[in-house]
């Protein structure tokens, strides 16, 4: 080899950071005289920089899933104050549509990821959904709601959310799932504090403010995401938006569909359970408080089953939560007191905590080139889309007003727990197609 091929292939390591080794290296014989682009290798499972990732992601869960989970706070007050004319079902499209947006932009947010536009999109992120944030407060029509709420806050989410699961895995191997489930507890600590906060600013400043003040309160956690976030820089690779040839993955196709599943019937009692509490003659604060109840215990479930997931496996874990979700739903019928209702709550908050937590690692684990978890991600958060857009007024549409008393309203609602749960079943079934196609060589431990 003469001296120019090998000074062609050198390569010129510098100081560490926290952020990990810079590597350089000359593609001399690629591009004469072109300037060496680095790419940063950074320091996995530990160190100051990984852990701020954790609190970058676990802001933005909060105000991404976090404000997601918040909604019932706002179907409630849309249904008796706000857009009372309106039916729940046709009031439920607006939550459905920021869902459906935080999870169908992904195939885009996906793509810049990939190829390397992490801040744009974080920023651009942030400004669509204050803006949305601050004009619900001079809202009064539900297509002005639909457009700020439903389309404004969920392009925002939709590209905060993809790289709330996405950041993580390229700084984390080992303790991928663990960490994942801790950042995810930021969508139950603001679907227990938001509903709280929201409830006490309505009584004492009403409506319109008590949205600005939470807008202003989400700006401030913006800022500090703003600073300790660093998703992990590399070759930027312009890649398709769809990419058809990773469907051919059985092990993957069969968790798309199980997401897509989940993605239809989760939500549902985020979007009804406050109403279904006061017809059933909860006061008004419980029934607000019913969905702070819900996100608290959904706290301790994306801690101990992410945990689990850890250390039995991603896809075990998730058909089992899938199961057990499914029973609490067709229970949710029974539930006609304030203890049935407040119970049934607890429990579904836990286990639907665990199943958003452990989703996007799984997928993380079902991708054999890190490179392409943007493209994988986005792909399956675009799909299972379609699942909450029109999941929950489905959900709403299956309710038959027959009368008020207990056994009337009980039966009012069974056809929305029941749609779900029957939803959540055929998932934990392509759950376990899709473990058993599971290919052993993945990106978990």
């Amino acid at each position: 080899m003469d001296v120019k091929d090998r000074d062609a292939e050198k390569t010129v390591e510098t100081s560490s950071t926290d952020e990990g080794p810079v590597v350089y290296t000359d593609r001399s014989t690629e591009q004469h005289n072109a300037s060496p682009s680095p790419t940063k290798a950074p320091q996995q499972d530990g160190g100051l920089t990984a852990w701020l990732q954790v609190l970058g992601c676990w802001l933005l869960f909060m105000n991404t899933w976090g404000l997601t989970n918040s909604f019932g706070v706002f179907e409630t007050h849309y249904t008796t104050h706000l857009l009372p004319t309106h039916s729940p079902s046709s009031i439920a499209w607006i939550g459905s549509l920021q869902v459906f947006l935080t999870s169908f932009v992904g195939v885009f947010a996906g793509w810049a990821l990939d190829a390397g536009h992490s801040r744009l999109l974080l920023l651009l992120g942030m400004i669509f959904e204050t803006l949305g944030m601050f004009m619900i407060s001079l809202c009064t029509r539900y297509w002005e709601v639909l457009l700020a709420q439903g389309i404004c806050v969920g392009l925002g989410t939709g590209m905060l959310g993809l790289l709330s699961v996405s950041v993580l895995p390229g700084w984390w191997v080992k303790k991928r799932m663990v960490v994942t489930g801790i950042a995810a507890t930021g969508s139950g600590v603001a679907g227990t504090v938001y509903p709280i906060l929201l409830r006490r600013l309505i009584d004492e400043i009403g409506f319109p403010w008590a949205v600005r003040v939470l807008a202003f309160v989400i700006l401030g956690l913006f800022a500090l995401t703003l600073a300790v976030l660093s998703p992990v820089s590399g070759k930027r690779v312009y890649r398709k938006l769809f990419k058809k040839e990773v469907l051919r993955d059985r092990s993957y196709t069969s968790f798309v569909v199980a997401f897509t599943c989940i993605s239809i019937s989760l939500f549902v009692p985020y979007f009804f359970l406050g109403d279904y509490g006061l017809k059933l003659g909860i006061s008004t604060d419980m029934a607000f408080y019913l969905f702070s109840i819900m996100n608290a215990t959904s706290l301790l479930g994306r801690l101990t089953l992410n945990t689990i997931a850890q250390k039995v496996g991603g896809l075990e874990t998730m058909s089992a939560s899938l199961f057990a979700g499914a029973v609490v739903l067709f229970l949710f019928r029974l539930a006609q007191d304030l203890a049935g209702t407040v119970s049934i709550a607890a429990v579904y908050g836990f286990v639907s905590g665990g199943i958003l937590s452990i989703a996007p690692v799984i997928l993380a684990d079902l991708t054999p080139d890190i490179s392409e978890l943007g493209t994988r991600i986005g792909m399956a958060y675009s799909i299972g889309a379609v699942g909450t857009l029109v999941g929950n007024p489905i959900a709403g549409a299956a309710q038959h007003p027959s009368g008020r008393s207990v056994g009337d309203i009980q039966n009012q609602y069974q056809g929305s727990w029941l749609f779900a749960a029957c939803f959540m079943l055929v998932g934990a079934a392509a759950t376990s197609v899709s473990l058993i196609y599971k290919p052993s060589r993945t990106n978990s431990v």
